[in-house]
């Protein structure tokens, strides 16, 4: 562990309080579950996860010069561990099993909120994700309507998830310690309608550029006809953006894209 020096760059701040890790590990019944990790780190919480007996626990880890550490805990367990080094913005996960998976894992502060919007357009594959992150981005996933944190990412993940802040984890119990404390969430698919995911997030860029205009006034140039259907719908124009729920959205976006 002397030899390896934290990667700013990689967004790296490892959790080292065993009871913390060990919460973790126990917030979903993992055992005989299909379980992956994301950023194992030098494989403290990984320790854990495999305490809990899952049917194959697949870590995938970006940073190459951690394979010294994961491969110790390879070879101690090898019936039931697998250690892939790639890009988990990249990699496809629904390839890894066609069975449901629970992940897990300590995310990158700098490609958080981008990974988990990644991850939940592909929800069918998932059975709940437990992931860290900063407190502020939590906010923002769980955020309810009406609220200041309430934003576009927060419409993203719950027009087909349900949020759940676990517990607050403080700065002093990483290395390097952030600036920041963060949180433990959980992500429950919960797909409940059909609709176009890029159309969403685009009527949402457009609705969340001005959070104090009405959107009337954000989205432009909207026809006679286009603006009866809108109020047909029941939605107010007169709204600000963060007073539309996540179904009133994907119906705005039926409206103006599909």
């Amino acid at each position: 562990m002397s030899a390896f020096f934290h990667k700013k760059s990689l967004g790296q701040h490892f959790l080292q309080n065993k009871e913390l890790l060990e919460k973790i590990s126990k917030i979903k019944e993992l055992e005989n579950e299909y379980v992956v990790e994301i950023g194992p780190g030098s494989g403290f919480l990984t320790e854990f996860l495999l305490k809990e007996k899952p049917k194959v626990l697949t870590a995938i880890e970006k940073d190459l010069s951690l394979k010294p550490i994961l491969n110790k805990i390879k070879t101690r367990n090898p019936k039931n561990f697998n250690l892939i080094f790639n890009d988990a913005l990249t990699i496809n996960l629904s390839n890894l099993t066609k069975k449901k998976i629970i992940l897990v894992g300590n995310l990158p502060y700098n490609i958080a909120t981008t990974l988990i919007i990644n991850w939940i357009k592909n929800y069918k594959i998932f059975k709940s994700l437990v992931v860290m992150v900063q407190k502020e981005v939590a906010q923002r996933l769980y955020a309810k309507v009406g609220t200041k944190f309430y934003s576009r990412t927060s419409v993203l993940i719950q027009a087909n998830a349900s949020v759940e802040e676990k517990f607050e984890v403080k700065a002093e119990n990483f290395f390097p310690r952030p600036k920041v404390n963060s949180s433990v969430i959980e992500i429950i698919p919960s797909k409940k309608k059909e609709f176009n995911y890029e159309s969403l997030d685009k009527i949402l860029k457009i609705s969340f550029l001005h959070r104090r205009k009405i959107l009337k006034n954000n989205l432009k140039n909207l026809s006679i006809e286009v603006q009866k259907k809108i109020n047909e719908s029941g939605i107010n124009l007169s709204s600000r953006p963060q007073n539309l729920k996540p179904d009133e959205y994907i119906k705005l976006s039926k409206i103006l894209f599909c």
